[in-house]
C-alpha cells in the first residue's frame, strides 16, 4: 500500500509539474498562432494544437518537432507534457487559446471556402494527397490481408454470420 501511496504522490508532483509548464507555454503557443501562424514554426504548432484538441492522428510528429526553433519546441514539449500528465484537465484552455489565436475563425473561413461534399482539411496537412491515396491503398490491403489470415485461422464452424471488421 506505501508503494501505491508513493506511486500516487509523484504522479500528482508529475501532474503539478506539467501544470506549471503548461502555464508559461500557453502565452508562446497562443503568440505563434496568433502572428506566426502562416511561418514554418507557425504551421508545425498549429498541427500539434489541432492534434490535442481534435486527436487527429494525421500530422508526422517528427515533421511537426523537427521544424520548431528551441522557443517553440519547448512550448510544444511543454504541451504535449501536460496533456499526458492530465494537467490539460478540460477542453477550456486549448479552446482559449485557439479562439484568443484566431486559429477558429481561420477554420470557419476554410470551413466556408470548402464545398459541402468535401471534408474540411485544417489545418492544411503536410504531406500531400499522392502520398494519403499510396498510404489508403497500402492500408486497404493490409486490412484485406489481415482478414484473409484471420479467415484461415477461424475454422468455418467457429464463424458467425457477422462481417468481422478491423477499421
Amino acid at each position: 500500500m506505501e508503494d501505491f501511496a508513493a506511486e500516487m504522490r509523484q504522479i500528482r508532483a508529475a501532474k503539478e509539474a506539467a501544470k506549471a509548464g503548461l502555464d508559461e507555454a500557453l502565452p508562446v503557443i497562443t503568440e505563434v498562432l496568433t502572428h506566426h501562424w502562416s511561418t514554418g514554426g507557425g504551421r508545425r504548432m498549429r498541427q500539434i494544437v489541432w492534434s490535442i484538441w481534435n486527436g487527429s492522428t494525421l500530422i508526422s510528429l517528427w515533421d511537426a518537432l523537427s521544424g520548431l526553433d528551441y522557443k517553440l519546441g519547448r512550448a510544444a514539449a511543454k504541451l504535449i507534457e501536460a496533456k499526458l500528465a492530465g494537467a490539460l484537465e478540460s477542453d477550456e484552455i486549448l479552446r482559449r487559446v485557439l479562439e484568443d489565436s484566431g486559429e477558429f475563425a481561420r477554420y470557419d473561413q476554410a470551413a466556408a471556402d470548402t464545398p459541402e461534399d468535401e471534408e474540411v482539411i485544417y489545418p492544411p496537412l503536410s504531406v500531400s494527397a499522392d502520398r494519403l491515396r499510396e498510404l489508403a491503398d497500402s492500408a486497404a490491403a493490409k486490412e484485406a490481408r489481415i482478414e484473409a489470415q484471420h479467415r484461415a485461422e477461424v475454422p468455418e464452424s467457429a464463424r458467425s454470420e457477422e462481417v468481422v471488421s478491423f477499421s
